[in-house]
């Protein structure tokens, strides 16, 4: 068989024929879609609006856009069908039409569109929303103190929670004016239901409330600290005997023979739960032997550590010291030794000291000779300086523990 009847019996295949057609008709189709009829309508999804675009007519007034009722739309074009399927989001600035804006509030404005590339040949149709509706309102920030809220702790038994604290003590949040102001307490409440026995540091939530005591929901509110540290104080009562003591004993007195009178013979305190078991007294002051006197009143304010507190509401103790079993004798004392001289570099100027006035009990003060009392001076601290020098001296009393010598005295020395 020939070409020609080889070509002849092709066409006259009905298959051929078929398919034949069906390549023609997609060759038609695709020209008309391309040279033809090049029109495409399609739609780009989730276009953001650009609520700062043109935004100088509420800023002017110091307004912020602060919520919207939709942040995205739809948005339907026409073009040819080379440009419609390579158009994105980015292609399109959706915006709204800022008019007639008089202070905060609520305002509705319709929505426009630019577009944003080099390319032009297509055409915006519509949105799926043609408006969007916002909150405008003035940005402020404005500080709290934090109060606390401990409800959800146990306290063990014998132990009592003192006055919790909180760092920071205040919280700043910021966000729209009508919201902030309506903000009357901040809390920050504990979320630990542990038993406590011990001063503890616990993570808290912060929680507002308005002047009615409603929750404020914190949508739109930022605050410069998420959550607050609350320390809780666990104290213990103890009852402490009150103690006054005494400064400038001379070596070997006694002070018990010093008959004491005090406003309050015990204290009841709030301490750390911690130092409860090491406390044993309380002094809350001292009275110096050297200026002693007998039946005179020395008041002391109490002043107490850090975290503790008087439950009885105590302020001051008076001491008294009674003089009913004491008496004082002024008498001249010619003993006076130099300590720790080794090298006999200081010579005595002065060899007996008058109207030295002895306090103690009766019987061991009218017992003492111009012998009993020793003046001392101790070499090792006294100045460096040569010459002629006016020196402080201690007593001893070696013979009792019942008297002591009252007042300050010196001695001239050379050295």
């Amino acid at each position: 068989m020939n070409s020609n009847s080889k070509l002849s019996s092709l066409w006259e295949n009905e298959r051929f024929l078929a398919v034949l057609s069906l390549f023609i008709a997609v060759i038609m189709w695709g020209y008309v879609v391309v040279f033809v009829n090049n029109e495409h309508t399609t739609t780009i999804h989730d276009v953001p609006i650009n609520l700062q675009y043109r935004s100088s007519a509420y800023q002017s007034m110091g307004l912020d856009v602060i919520e919207s009722d939709i942040t995205t739309v739809d948005v339907s074009v026409t073009g040819p069908r080379s440009v419609t399927g390579d158009l994105t989001a980015d292609d399109i600035i959706i915006y709204p039409n800022i008019t007639g804006i008089d202070g905060a509030g609520t305002y509705t404005f319709q929505l426009t569109s630019d577009k944003t590339s080099n390319i032009s040949n297509f055409t915006i149709n519509s949105f799926s929303s043609n408006s969007v509706t916002v909150r405008l309102d003035k940005l402020i920030s404005r500080e709290f103190p934090v109060e606390v809220d401990i409800s959800s702790v146990v306290v063990a038994d014998d132990y009592m929670a003192d006055r919790p604290t909180t760092n920071p003590s205040t919280i700043t949040i910021s966000g729209p004016e009508y919201k902030v102001s309506t903000i009357s307490r901040v809390v920050a409440a504990t979320v630990s239901t542990e038993t406590l026995s011990q001063t503890s540091v616990l993570a808290s939530r912060i929680h507002l409330f308005d002047e009615n005591d409603a929750a404020i929901d914190t949508k739109l509110l930022t605050m410069n600290v998420s959550e607050v540290d609350i320390t809780i104080p666990i104290m213990k009562e103890v009852t402490l005997p009150v103690k006054v003591e005494y400064v400038n004993v001379p070596a070997g007195f006694d002070t018990s023979l010093l008959k004491q009178t005090l406003s309050a013979g015990s204290l009841r305190l709030s301490v750390p739960a911690q130092n409860a078991s090491a406390l044993t007294d309380m002094v809350v002051g001292y009275i110096d032997l050297a200026t002693l006197e007998t039946g005179k009143p020395y008041t002391f304010e109490l002043k107490l550590p850090t975290g503790y507190r008087s439950l009885d509401e105590v302020t001051q103790i008076t001491a008294t010291v009674s003089g009913d079993n004491l008496t004082e004798r002024t008498m001249t004392v010619s003993e006076i030794k130099i300590l720790n001289d080794a090298n006999g570099e200081i010579r005595l100027l002065t060899n007996h000291i008058n109207n030295v006035t002895v306090v103690g009990e009766k019987s061991a003060v009218d017992s003492l000779s111009g012998g009993s009392v020793i003046a001392q001076i101790d070499a090792s601290r006294l100045s460096a300086a040569q010459g002629q020098q006016s020196v402080e001296v201690d007593f001893i009393i070696p013979s009792t523990d019942k008297a002591y010598v009252k007042g300050v005295y010196t001695v001239n020395i050379r050295k």
